[in-house]
C-alpha cells in the first residue's frame, strides 16, 4: 500500500505504453489493495461456508469466520496505513449517485430522445454502482444472518442461503465482467497495474478522465 507522505496523494503522470498507445492513472496501490483483498476474503468466506454445511467444525470454520473478521481488519488497515484520502473518493464515487447518473436514468425512463449510449460516466458507471451496492448488501446479510444462526445454534435458515447463493451469483457476475466480458475486461488492468488505455477511459468513462485531466492540470 502506499505510504501518508506527498508522493501518495498526487498520481503519476500518464504514460506511454509499448504499444505506443497513452495509459492513464485509474487505481493507487491502495485502492487495488482493498479491492482484491475484500473479494479475496469474500470468496474464501462463501466456500468454506458452503463446504461447512449444516454441522461444520474444525479448522474450515475457523478459516470460514476468520475469513469474515479479515474483511474488516484488510479495509481497516489500508484506512490506516495506506493512503486513506484516495479509498475514500473511490468508495464514495463507488456507492453515491452523480448528476451523470441520474441524468441516464432520467433520460431511459423517459424513453427521452436525448438517451444515447454515450459512456460520459464518472468513476464508475450505474451499473457497477448497482453491482457494488447488491453485493454489499448480500455480504452484508449473509454475515447478519450467520452470525444470528450461530447464536441461537440452528442451522444456517432460508435467509441466510438465499443470502449466500445472492452473494456468489453476484460475485460471479463480477468475475465475468471483469475477465470475460469484452467491454469492460480492459478495465481489470486498472485494479493490476493502476492504469488503463486513455483511449478505453475515453470510450467508457470521459467524465471521469476529463475530471481527472482537469485536477492534473491545476496541480501542475
Amino acid at each position: 500500500m502506499s505510504t501518508r507522505g506527498a508522493q501518495a496523494v498526487r498520481p503519476p503522470l500518464d504514460q506511454t505504453g509499448i504499444d505506443g498507445e497513452e495509459w492513464v492513472h485509474r487505481f493507487g496501490l491502495t485502492e487495488r489493495f482493498a479491492h482484491w483483498w475484500t473479494v479475496s476474503m469474500v470468496a474464501t468466506a462463501l466456500l468454506t461456508g458452503l463446504a461447512l454445511g449444516d454441522d461444520g467444525s474444525g479448522p474450515m470454520l475457523t478459516a470460514h469466520v476468520g475469513a469474515v473478521v479479515l474483511i474488516g481488519v484488510g479495509l481497516l488497515l489500508a484506512l490506516i496505513v495506506g493512503n486513506t484520502k484516495a479509498l475514500l473518493t473511490a468508495t464514495f464515487h463507488l456507492f453515491t449517485v452523480d448528476r451523470r447518473d441520474a441524468a441516464w436514468v432520467r433520460a431511459h425512463l423517459r424513453r427521452s430522445a436525448e438517451a444515447t449510449d454515450e459512456h460520459e460516466w464518472g468513476m464508475f458507471n450505474p451499473g457497477q454502482k448497482v453491482l457494488a451496492w447488491a453485493l454489499a448488501l448480500a455480504v452484508a446479510v449473509v454475515i447478519l444472518t450467520g452470525i444470528q444462526a450461530w447464536q441461537a445454534g440452528e442451522g444456517e435458515g432460508s435467509l441466510h442461503g438465499a443470502a449466500v447463493v445472492a452473494a456468489m451469483a453476484l460475485l460471479g457476475c463480477h468475475v465475468f465482467m471483469a475477465l470475460v466480458n469484452p467491454s469492460t475486461r480492459p478495465a481489470l488492468a486498472g485494479m493490476v497495474l493502476g492504469r488503463v488505455r486513455r483511449s478505453w477511459a475515453q470510450e467508457h468513462h470521459g467524465g471521469w478522465l476529463h475530471d481527472s485531466d482537469r485536477q492534473r492540470q491545476q496541480r501542475r
